[in-house]
């Protein structure tokens, strides 16, 4: 039976936060009851169920953002292969056209690849979900220059 790749990754988490959740917690009342020679299951170790509980939570927290951050990355290598591919077919066919007409369908497949290089990238921290919506600019508009060429991304 094929199970969804979302709920073996969340599972991954919570396998991931609460044993060390639990380690922590324990690792703390172990040194307290043998630091203040006192037995280890007690009120006294009430604090170190919630520092392992807040431990717990943020490994949580980062491991959801980091899956986060690689779906995004996914979803953007997706959006250039995709985009990529399509023009990189229409290259392949151009020695069965015409000698005229191999120059412009470079020209365009071109044009789609520096398209997909300027805005699809950028697009990976604003809007990850519609980069497969974005549409290449079509043979007859103009080639625009991006409005920031001069700005280096960090």
């Amino acid at each position: 039976m094929y199970r969804s790749p979302e709920i073996r990754s969340l599972s991954r988490r919570v396998c991931i936060s609460i044993p060390l959740g639990v380690t922590i917690a324990m690792i703390g009342a172990v040194l307290e009851a043998i630091l203040d020679q006192r037995p280890i299951i007690g009120v006294e170790s009430l604090d170190d169920i919630v520092i392992g509980i807040i431990a717990a939570v943020l490994v949580f927290a980062y491991e959801q953002r980091r899956h986060r951050v690689i779906l995004n990355k996914v979803r953007v290598i997706a959006a250039m292969n995709h985009h990529v591919r399509n023009a990189l077919q229409t290259i392949s066919y151009v020695p069965y056209t015409e000698q005229e007409k191999q120059i412009r369908l470079i020209a365009e497949s071109v044009q789609r690849i520096e398209w997909a290089l300027r805005e699809i990238l950028p697009a990976e921290e604003t809007a990850p979900d519609t980069l497969f919506s974005q549409q290449p600019p079509s043979p007859s508009e103009p080639h625009s220059a991006p409005a920031n060429t001069n700005k280096m991304r960090v």
